[in-house]
């Protein structure tokens, strides 16, 4: 005991204050013994209490600095949130105000207006000023002023009349006009070869689909047709209107025998076609001529019209 030395630099001086709590651990590793060591390191009755009230002094300090880290980890939530957008939103009130203070609160509904039921004196009194005015009405006369309706645009267009649809509608000779029309093509050839000039005119081409026309094609006229065509003969209904009903007929007749050919000769026998040509040729061959002549006359004449 008394050759060992009592000072305490026999410790080494790595060691943390922290370590020096285990005097046993310290004695094995400095071989001092157990007794010195409690002198040396039991605190006295002064150092303990400034050791507790350190003790509670970091206690306080780490709990202030844990609530102030939490803190600004809040602020920086806060401020992750309201970089959605212009970041200048104001906070809402609610947030403020308790949880009780936020429960829904029931709407009232607005007390309903009682109805005014209509008095009904004045029921009365509206259902007897119809009565008023009816035999006012009755008292008054009629005026004499007549005022003629002047005929619109529209009406006067609708009124129109032309001896071609007056003839087709009210006569036979109409029906034989339009009958012929739909297949002149196998009465009679229109423009006649035989009045056609062979030879064009000068600067003019013959024009495809229509013999005695030609378009001029050089020279200053570029453009425009020449029609040397017959057209006294030409199959329109000027034309057979001034035909009789006699001549109208018979070349109805061969222009339907000519088409039953051309029909059979395509399509054969038995078709719908063939049947309503039959029907027609029928009528016209049982026809009254002198009479259709006639009626036509009174037809033109009731409605004023004549033929160019």
């Amino acid at each position: 005991m008394g050759t060992r030395s009592s000072s305490p630099s026999l410790i080494p001086a790595t060691r943390c204050c922290s370590d020096l709590v285990s005097p046993a651990e310290d004695a094995a590793e400095t071989s001092v013994d157990l007794p010195l060591l409690r002198l040396l390191f039991t605190p006295k009755p002064a150092e303990r209490a400034m050791i507790a009230s350190m003790a509670t002094v970091a206690k306080r300090a780490k709990n202030l600095f844990s609530r102030d880290w939490k803190s600004d980890d809040d602020d920086d939530d806060d401020d992750d949130g309201d970089g959605d957008g212009d970041g200048n939103y104001d906070s809402d009130s609610s947030d403020d105000a308790p949880i009780s203070s936020l429960k829904s609160k029931k709407k009232t509904p607005p007390p309903k207006k009682a109805k005014a039921k209509p008095a009904k004196k004045a029921t009365s009194a509206k259902k007897a000023a119809p009565k008023k005015k009816a035999t006012s009405a009755k008292k008054k006369k009629p005026t004499k002023k007549s005022t003629k309706a002047k005929p619109t645009s529209s009406s006067s267009a609708s009124n129109w009349l032309s001896a071609s649809s007056e003839l087709y509608s009210q006569c036979d000779k109409g029906k034989l006009i339009q009958s012929l029309l739909a297949r002149w093509w196998y009465a009679y050839q229109w423009p006649d070869p035989k009045c056609i000039e062979e030879s064009t005119p000068k600067g003019y081409n013959a024009l495809d689909g229509f013999p005695g026309v030609y378009i001029c094609a050089e020279g200053g006229d570029v453009g425009k047709f020449i029609d040397k065509r017959d057209h006294t003969k030409a199959p329109s209904f000027n034309n057979f209107a001034k035909k009789k009903s006699e001549e109208l007929k018979e070349m109805l007749l061969g222009a339907m025998e000519e088409q039953l050919k051309d029909l059979i000769k395509y399509e054969g026998e038995g078709t719908d076609t063939e049947k309503s040509l039959k029907v027609l040729q029928k009528w016209a061959t049982k026809l009254n001529c002198a009479k259709a002549d006639k009626e036509a006359e009174k037809v033109l004449k009731a409605k004023r019209l004549t033929l160019p």
